[in-house]
C-alpha cells in the first residue's frame, strides 16, 4: 500500500475530520482506531518512499500504534497489498468499513 492508501483507509463519523489531519496525528484518538488498513500487531511496509531522506532506502512504515514514520527498507516488516479498481468496476453494496467491505461487479 501507498502511505495514502492508509490515510483514506479510516470510516465512520470521523472519517471527514481524519482526512483533514496529517497522518503523523491519526495515532492519537479516533483516527488510528478506525482505520482498517493499521497493522492489528507489528509493523507494515508502505510504498511511499521518504521525500525528506537522502537514501533511497528510506520509506514509510505503519505502526500498530497507527503512527506514521518513515524507516530503512532493510527490515522483516509486513506488507499489505491493496488493489486499485478500474472505472468499470461498480460497487453494489456496503462502505468499505471493515464490518461492511464493498460488493463489487463489471458494470454492463
Amino acid at each position: 500500500m501507498y502511505a495514502s492508501d492508509f490515510g483514506y483507509a479510516v470510516g465512520g463519523e470521523v472519517r471527514e475530520t481524519c482526512l483533514g489531519k496529517s497522518m503523523n496525528k491519526y495515532n492519537s484518538g479516533s483516527c488510528k482506531d478506525n482505520d482498517w488498513l493499521k497493522p492489528s500487531s507489528g509493523y507494515s511496509w508502505t510504498m511511499t518512499p521518504s521525500p525528506d531522506s537522502t537514501d533511497a532506502s528510506d520509506v514509510f512504515l505503519v505502526l500498530s500504534s497507527g503512527y506514521v514514520s518513515d524507516y530503512r527498507a532493510g527490515n522483516a516488516y509486513g506488507v499489505q497489498p491493496v488493489a486499485y479498481l478500474s472505472s468499470s468496476v461498480k460497487i453494489i453494496d456496503g462502505n468499505g468499513e471493515k464490518g461492511t467491505p464493498y460488493k463489487t461487479e463489471l458494470a454492463s
